[in-house]
């Protein structure tokens, strides 16, 4: 199962908002200021639904992961559990 940590400021709540609308990921508050997003297969973002623009798209998941990134790009950002392939 992928997660996603996120510090829980301004500049990056719309990964919490937009997983929210979400029906396959949910959202918990872990406490220390990080929320976590979760899946069962895969999270999947994109930098414009999102309303990044590139500075903040690049820094969004300094708050740690768990699983793999398949696909990093300028628009999309594709995360699977350590193992799917």
């Amino acid at each position: 199962m992928p997660s996603v940590y996120v510090l829980a400021v301004p500049e990056f709540i719309a990964l919490a908002d937009v997983s929210r609308e979400d029906p396959k990921l949910s959202v918990s508050d872990v406490g220390f200021g990080y929320l976590r997003i979760d899946a069962e297969d895969e999270i999947v973002f994109e930098r414009r639904k999102l309303g990044f623009k590139p500075a903040v798209w690049y820094s969004a998941f300094t708050g740690g992961i768990e699983g793999r990134i398949v696909e990093f790009g300028r628009d999309v950002v594709r995360i699977v559990s350590d193992s799917e392939e």
